[in-house]
């Protein structure tokens, strides 16, 4: 890693030769929210991030230009590629000095503040070390100046969840900024006449039902995240080795709900009966009557990514009932997914992670063909909630070192 660093978004990034267009908020607001203020010599975790979002509130509240209070958000931004060093031992710094000065200036051009005046950098100075003077007063209970600096506000100087602050400071930025959607994600589900797709955003979503796969792909682009409730490496010979049984221990109470896959020469067969004695032949075990059920769509989704070999391994394969136990800390819903009770329980568990959970559920109410489909709306409205938690912290897999299939696909199911 000669020369570079791997951010959290895995930017290869060069401090000392920074680029701009390797400059990412995600990786600017999750690094500070995880940076200790004052060398980690405070008494309680109290990060770079949440420093920088107190700065803002204060330069708002003093009723300050959205370009200042941008400016007090990002003033610490360069910390994110090069750490900190404390006062005392930067000023002996020089080199580092520059360097940071440099990558600042850069990341204040990235987002529209290449042209900061004196005056405006000269209020954002001011709010650092008035941020300064009350973080040690509060914390320490040092005065660190002989007069205490003019405050507009009271800030908010306790031990917070990094992950909360992160979440936050990028709330902040978008809302200053105007900013489009930061991430997409898609949740598929089989329904009947298709497919129906939950695309989630950080602004917005949409839900539709596509007669393919091909469909599906055409209407989005751009996205974090594609994730299906359909099984995609397929086993060729008994001792390819797939998730379901995995899967299964993970979900007492709710084993019956994932299906053991087809292998490939079944998926392909004419009729159940073929299917079934080829199952038979190839994997020692026959094929039920619902894993039959859903070989046209598995060949449809095997099919496609033969002919579009980028999208292997990018479309997903997982589980609702799987997923909703992860999000729900390891605890199956053992709750019908059509009933009343059950559907109530599965809303709870997706506002947790996507503010627009209801929102969802009441569009979904007033469009009658939806309606009828509420179930498997809902699965997909998961897989695309998965994929968000997934994409932000990144995802696990089942088996943790999956194989591949004969096509190049791994036989794995993920989640988050």
């Amino acid at each position: 890693m000669s020369g570079y660093i791997l951010t959290y978004t895995k930017k290869r990034f060069f401090p000392l030769e920074p680029v701009k267009e390797d400059i990412e908020i995600k990786d600017i607001a999750h690094a500070l929210s995880l940076m200790t203020r004052a060398n980690g010599h405070f008494p309680h975790f109290y990060s770079v991030a949440q420093h920088s979002i107190n700065c803002y509130k204060e330069a708002k509240s003093r009723g300050y230009s959205e370009r200042v209070q941008l400016g007090c958000l990002l003033h610490d931004a360069s910390e994110s590629y090069i750490a900190d060093v404390t006062r005392p031992v930067k000023c002996n710094l020089p080199g580092y000095i520059d360097i940071e000065e440099k990558l600042q200036n850069l990341i204040y051009d990235k987002f529209g503040l290449g042209d900061l005046s004196e005056v405006e950098k000269s209020q954002i100075e001011n709010i650092d070390d008035t941020l300064l003077y009350y973080e040690f007063k509060e914390l320490m209970d040092t005065e660190i100046f002989e007069i205490p600096p003019f405050k507009s506000m009271k800030q908010d100087f306790s031990q917070r969840e990094f992950n909360d602050i992160e979440k936050e400071f990028i709330s902040i930025f978008k809302k200053i900024t105007n900013k489009p959607e930061q991430w997409s994600c898609i949740g598929i589900d089989g329904c009947r006449g298709g497919w129906i797709a939950v695309n989630i955003t950080d602004t917005n979503f949409h839900i539709d039902i596509y007669k393919t796969i091909e469909d599906i792909f055409l209407k989005h682009e751009g996205f974090d995240s594609i994730i299906i409730d359909m099984p995609i490496g397929l086993p060729e010979k008994e001792k390819d080795i797939r998730p379901d049984s995995s899967a299964r221990k993970m979900l007492p109470g709710k084993t019956s709900s994932i299906f053991n896959t087809p292998c490939r020469q079944a998926v392909y067969s004419k009729n159940y009966k073929e299917a079934n004695e080829i199952n038979k032949q190839v994997m020692g075990k026959g094929l039920s009557a619902q894993s039959f059920a859903i070989c046209r769509k598995i060949k449809e989704i095997d099919e496609y990514l033969q002919i579009k070999p980028e999208y292997k391994n990018k479309l997903l394969e997982s589980h609702p009932e799987l997923c909703f136990a992860m999000l729900n800390f390891g605890q199956p819903l053992l709750e019908n997914k059509k009933k009343p009770e059950g559907i109530k329980k599965r809303v709870e568990v997706l506002s947790c992670y996507y503010d627009k959970t209801e929102e969802i559920i009441n569009y979904v109410n007033n469009d009658r063909t939806l309606k009828s489909l509420k179930d498997d709306v809902i699965d997909a409205l998961c897989l695309a909630v998965t994929g968000k938690v997934g994409f932000e912290q990144g995802f696990k897999v089942l088996p943790e070192n999956p194989t591949m299939d004969q096509k190049g696909l791994f036989m794995q199911i993920v989640y988050a």
